[in-house]
């Protein structure tokens, strides 16, 4: 018996953006995230304004990488996160956003990022986006290798910080596993 995919890619190739077999650089990630966003009609029949929860969907994917097309609106944003063992660029298509990266014992540093800004992390990159200007955003995400796991970071009741492993395919809340997130994901191991 074949489990059904969780999300089908809206591309079949990205052979002329990708110029590689391997795994990609977070510098060529921001690369291929900026690219896509030059060609609108790849990404604008992807973006979805939801004001209830913020959407994503899957662009591209293969065995090295994968490519996501999220839409913000306010309100909206992932809490503080790591994309575990991938690389990941960011490219802003629409709107604006607001990355925070957090500092230990010190203020957030808060990066502003409007239509056209981009940004790399390796491994273990931890940060939060979230929604900042007042119309609906968007922005294309590119990680490799392929995610499939955050660490999301969770302040405790007794001031202590723990990070969460969740499956990278889902909405970085709190009732993951509750909600039964793990269904068919493990599937694909």
């Amino acid at each position: 018996m074949t489990a059904s995919p969780l999300f089908t890619p809206a591309l079949a190739s990205l052979g002329d953006l990708v110029r590689h077999h391997g795994l990609l650089t977070p510098g060529e990630l921001e690369q291929i995230a900026c690219d896509l966003v030059e060609r609108r009609d790849i990404w604008e029949p992807l973006a979805r304004v939801d004001a209830t929860q913020r959407q994503y969907e899957l662009l591209y994917e293969d065995d090295r990488m994968d490519a996501w097309v999220l839409s913000w609106m306010p309100g909206q944003a992932t809490g503080y996160h790591d994309h575990y063992i991938s690389g990941v660029g960011i490219c802003v298509a629409a709107g604006g956003v607001r990355e925070d990266l957090l500092v230990y014992g010190g203020e957030d540093v808060a990066l502003h990022l409007g239509t056209g800004d981009s940004r790399q992390g390796g491994p273990g990159y931890i940060h939060r986006v979230r929604h900042e200007d007042g119309r609906p955003a968007v922005t294309i995400h590119v990680y490799s290798p392929r995610l499939d796991w955050v660490g999301q970071y969770r302040l405790g009741d007794d001031g202590v910080i723990r990070r969460e492993v969740r499956p990278g395919r889902n909405e970085l809340t709190e009732q993951l596993v509750a909600d039964g997130a793990l269904d068919r994901v493990l599937e694909r191991f």
